[in-house]
């Protein structure tokens, strides 16, 4: 019986630990033409006269299926605002906030074998949506899986008050909504804040171990 209760208890626990990540909308500021740099430092732009402004951050994470199983090989587009809260975007007018032409604003980027990515950003500002919605700092992301859905979600961080009244996030049951917002609790040897953001998307299609580990040797 205490052998039972224990992996019930593991079941469980990984069930939790794997429940889906909440879908967020595209927004307006997708970019209609994806830009010829796409790396994964965001904070510097080929030809620029410096750094993005703002402060610099680092986001890590594994990307999984709903059976907790890592996912090699998603390409996950990422876009956001600058510090100024402004997209490099046509449709972003400027009302007042200069645009950082040293921050790149998007980046594409792959899972590696265990489904692991990162990247190096700056922590975009607030910005108003309409009316007197605000949004909070946020990061676009959309995930693209060769076996499961896709999903596009949205980042946001962990104890900024203008989460508490974001529409978009309203809209989601709490523990989806906690599961988005990230707390920057850990520091790089350079003083840079890192912090995790885990994704987890519908089941797909399951291809077979020999397939699976090709991708995992990157074949």
């Amino acid at each position: 019986m205490a052998l039972g209760a224990v992996t019930l208890t593991t079941g469980r626990l990984a069930k939790a630990a794997c429940r889906l990540t909440g879908y967020q909308i595209d927004g307006p500021f997708y970019p209609l033409a994806l830009p010829p740099e796409q790396d994964a430092d965001l904070t510097n732009v080929a030809g620029g006269s410096g750094r993005a402004s703002g402060e610099i951050i680092e986001i890590i994470g594994q990307v999984q299926d709903g059976m907790c199983r890592p996912l090699p090989g998603c390409i996950i587009d990422v876009w956001q605002a600058d510090a100024h809260g402004r997209y490099a975007h046509p449709l972003d007018e400027p009302r007042g906030r200069p645009l950082d032409v040293n921050f790149q604003g998007y980046a594409r980027i792959a899972t590696d074998k265990d489904g692991f990515y990162r990247f190096l950003t700056i922590k975009p500002g607030s910005y108003v949506a309409m009316g007197d919605w605000v949004r909070p700092p946020h990061i676009h992301i959309k995930v693209h899986a060769p076996f499961s859905p896709s999903l596009t979600t949205q980042m946001y961080f962990a104890g900024d008050p203008l989460n508490e009244k974001d529409l978009l996030q309203a809209a989601l049951p709490a523990e989806q909504r906690a599961r988005l917002q990230v707390a920057f609790d850990t520091k790089r040897a350079d003083g840079v804040r890192v912090g995790t953001f885990n994704l987890v998307l519908a089941e797909g299609w399951a291809p077979p171990p020999e397939l699976m580990q090709q991708l995992k040797s990157g074949g």
